[in-house]
Order: C-alpha cells, then sequence, then structure tokens
C-alpha cells in the first residue's frame, strides 16, 4: 500500500474526487494541500469540512508558488492533463497520479472490474454491481458513477467487489492500476476539450489493459475496431461480445437469444426480448455485464434474472413522468453526439428531441446525419435546441436536410422553455426525448444536475404553473 505519512501531497481540482482523495490523504498522515483554479468551484463548500481535518485548500489557484516542495500530486478527473499545474509538477520531477490510481493502491489486494468506453459506461457498471451483489459480498459500484474509488479506502471490505466506472482522465495517469475484469465498451470521438485529439484520447483508453497479468479478463466489443485492437494486444483471458457470432465472441446474439461460448459455459442464456432496458446498444451493455460476471464465477441463471429485471439508471433514458398523454424522457447523460446518437436511433416512437449544451469540440454532422433520417421516416417529429451549441447544432442539420427541417427546429432560452416548446410540438400523440449531445455546463453544475431540471420542468408542466409558459 502506498505510504504517503509524513509526505507533503498536493491535490488538483475541488470535485467530489479530488474533495475525497485530500480527505483519505489527510487521515494518513499526510500533508495535504488542495488547490482548484476556480474561484468559487462546484464543490466550494467542502473547504471548510477538509480544513478541519488538515487540508489547506487554496482556491483561484493554477500553480501554487511551492510547488517544488511536494512529494505526490493527485489530480482529478476534470484536470486537463495538459493543466499547467501539472506540466510544472513533472517538470519538477514530482509524481503526478490520478485519484483512481490512488485508490487502487490503497485498496491494494481488493478484487475490481473496470468498466471503459465513450458511452454505455454508467448503465454497464450498475448492471455489473447489481449482477455480483450478493448476501456477504457485496459488489459496490464507484468510479465515474457517483462514488470515487479512493473513498471506499477504510470502507470496503476485502470480500466486496468494487465495479468501478474508469474514464480516460483517470487513466491517462496511472502507474499500477489493474483490474481482476476489464471491459471496453466502444470507442467514439469525446472529450476534444481535454484530449489534444483521437489519438490521444484512445491512448488513454488503452492503458486500461497496461498492467494486466495472464490471469485477468478482458471483456471487449467484438463489433467495435478500436475495441478488437486492444484485445489482440491484451496478456489475459478475451471475451468478445458482438451482434453475431464470430471467432473469440464468448457473447453473442443469435436470432433474439443471448447465447455464451468458450471461454464462457457454451449455451443460450436469455431472451433478449424481455430486457426492460430499451434500444439495440442496451442489449450490448447488458451482453458485456454478463460476461463480466460470468468470468467471475456468477450463476448463469442469476445472472440471467437480474439482466431481466434491471430498469436503468436515472439520467439515462430514464422515464420522467407524462402530461395530458405526452411522455417525458431524460437521457441527460447523453454528453457527447454519439450517446444522443444512439438515443435517436433506438427510440421507437415518434418523439421530439431537445438537445444542446456546450459542445466539447465534437462534430455534429454524423448527428445530423440520423436527425434528418428521423425527420424523413416521420419518427422524429421536431428538434427543440438550448445552450451555447444550438446554433451549431441547427447548421450541422440545415447542411443534410434544409427542407425537412425548416419549420420543425425551434431555438429556446432555458429549460422550462424547452419542455414546454416539445410538449407543444409532440402533442397529442408524440414523446419527448431529452438528449443533449452536449456537456452541461454553460448552465448547469453537472450532467445530473442538468437532468434535474429537466424533470423539475416536466413537473411544473405537469402542474399547470405559470413557469411552465404554454402558449
Amino acid at each position: 500500500m502506498i505510504d504517503v505519512d509524513g509526505s507533503r501531497v498536493l491535490v488538483v481540482g475541488l470535485g467530489s474526487s479530488g474533495e475525497a482523495a485530500a480527505g483519505v490523504l489527510a487521515g494518513l498522515g499526510a500533508r495535504t494541500v488542495l488547490v482548484d483554479s476556480a474561484r468559487a468551484p462546484t464543490h466550494a463548500g467542502a473547504a471548510s469540512a477538509l480544513a478541519e481535518v488538515g487540508v489547506e485548500v487554496r482556491l483561484a489557484t493554477g500553480v501554487p508558488d511551492d510547488i517544488d516542495s511536494y512529494q505526490l500530486v493527485v489530480t482529478s478527473p476534470g484536470v486537463p492533463d495538459g493543466a499547467a499545474v501539472l506540466q510544472a509538477a513533472r517538470e519538477a520531477g514530482i509524481k503526478v497520479i490520478s485519484e483512481l490510481e490512488l485508490g487502487f493502491q490503497l485498496l491494494e489486494g481488493s478484487t475490481i472490474v473496470a468498466v471503459t468506453g465513450t458511452n454505455g459506461k454508467t448503465t454497464t457498471t450498475g448492471l455489473i454491481a447489481e449482477m455480483l451483489d450478493m448476501p456477504g459480498h457485496r459488489a459496490l459500484a464507484c468510479g465515474n458513477i457517483g462514488t470515487p474509488l479512493v473513498s471506499l479506502y477504510g470502507e470496503a471490505d476485502r470480500q466486496d467487489v468494487l465495479v468501478c466506472e474508469v474514464s480516460s482522465f483517470q487513466l491517462a495517469n496511472i502507474e499500477e492500476f489493474n483490474a481482476r475484469v476489464a471491459v471496453i465498451l466502444n470507442l467514439a470521438p469525446d472529450h476534444f476539450d481535454w484530449h489534444a485529439g483521437m489519438e490521444d484520447y484512445a491512448a488513454a483508453k488503452a492503458r486500461l489493459i497496461e498492467n494486466m497479468s495472464a490471469d485477468d479478463f478482458l471483456v471487449f466489443n467484438a463489433d467495435d475496431e478500436f475495441c478488437v485492437s486492444l484485445a489482440s494486444r491484451a496478456r489475459g483471458k478475451t471475451i468478445g461480445f458482438g451482434r453475431k457470432p464470430a471467432p473469440g465472441t464468448g457473447i453473442y446474439l443469435d436470432g433474439t437469444t443471448i447465447t455464451t461460448a468458450p471461454p464462457l459455459e457454451a449455451g443460450p442464456l436469455m431472451d433478449s426480448t424481455v430486457l426492460k432496458l430499451a434500444g439495440a446498444h442496451n442489449v450490448d451493455n447488458v451482453m458485456a455485464a454478463a460476461a463480466a460476471s460470468l468470468a467471475l464465477g456468477r450463476d448463469r441463471a442469476d445472472v440471467a434474472l437480474k439482466a431481466s429485471s434491471f430498469e436503468g439508471l436515472e439520467h439515462r433514458c430514464e422515464p420522467a413522468g407524462a402530461v395530458r398523454g405526452v411522455e417525458f424522457f431524460n437521457d441527460s447523460k447523453a454528453t457527447n453526439p454519439h450517446a444522443t446518437l444512439h438515443a435517436v436511433r433506438s427510440f421507437d416512437r415518434p418523439f421530439v428531441a431537445i438537445m444542446g449544451g456546450r459542445n466539447k469540440g465534437l462534430d455534429f454532422s454524423e448527428l445530423a446525419v440520423a436527425l434528418c433520417e428521423r425527420l424523413d421516416d416521420g419518427t422524429m417529429i421536431g428538434l427543440v435546441l438550448m445552450g451555447e451549441s444550438a446554433p451549431e447544432i441547427a447548421d450541422a442539420v440545415l447542411e443534410v436536410c434544409p427542407e425537412k427541417a425548416n419549420g420543425r427546429m425551434v431555438r429556446t432560452a432555458d429549460m422550462d422553455e424547452s419542455v414546454s416548446k416539445a410538449f407543444q410540438m409532440a402533442s397529442p400523440e408524440a414523446s419527448v426525448l431529452f438528449t443533449p449531445a452536449c456537456a452541461s455546463f454553460d448552465m448547469y453544475e453537472d450532467y445530473q444536475d442538468r437532468g434535474r431540471s429537466f424533470k423539475a420542468s416536466v413537473g411544473r408542466l405537469a402542474g399547470g404553473g405559470s413557469d411552465a409558459r404554454i402558449e
């Protein structure tokens, strides 16, 4: 286990990960300083609690004047790897690790399942935790799903399985991190506001297998070129999942039946039509989760039962109520075009989409094609656009199908107006799908805050209050 007693440690970023890391480090005897470049970061309220346990918090601080005095730097996932403070630390010869790496070293000997990919991570992490959880042998969902891995130090027992959603940000600064079962779901452009480009993003994801042993498992998407390439370099046992049987595919669809093959026990597992999770992408998530759980010895019948009863997580195509026959769905977790593409293509009823937010340096052209296809076949009735990226999305759609889109796109100023306009366009028989395709930081604290705002707006609309602004 890492020894920080008496060491001077710098934590960068006052988010949930930074807050957890700083608190644990102080408890281990480290002389801990936390810096955040924002004057009033999201978690600024945690500063006083950290001060009480001996953490010095410095807000509105980029590179601290005493950068040379630290033995270790722990970075939060929201801090770009090229941030000046991290560059200064490396130039000073100071080790820089992620909160994920710190948690791994402190929880040495724990069984870890790590889930990464561009989309589907949170749902798959939740599924695996549900499938593996047993009386006396807990499965704890952690990482980007909401509970930082490091916060489980002193809380998790050795027999617990830690199912950890991991991001490219966290993987970029690991040293020893390794999972008993690693899961890679897919790779599509994302986070180009953080990574230098696709090559840098892919390289960070690839670190997932860097420390694999021959006894570890890699569950990978056999229909994704990057994932297949990654699997070819893995030192452990590999289990592919895919839409059809193929060499190396250990779990696949045979018609509508999810079927397993070596290295898993061969045979039908379950009928995919009984899943409560909608969309082909969620069948992929179920296959990935089942493969990871079966690799750890979970009973096949239990895996199938947990998969069939899983209803999804908050902010992932979550039912958000109905108003006079119009159903609303909250997909606030769709923070990039690829995630929204899945939602738009899999939605199986007439709908109005609400999109927009802060673009992360990504291209909307492929999404625009899909939106135009749905406009053309009549499934998508209209598009409501809000936030910073609204003009950019509108331009992308108009470039592809100006005739279909003209008169069917509406710009709005805020969430209440967006929900009201979408309701007007959807009535009386269509649904409303909130699937932003963008980050939330132009208007909200995070995607969860944004999703709650959407649901509150639906509630106000249902209540008929003045805030609903039905015209």
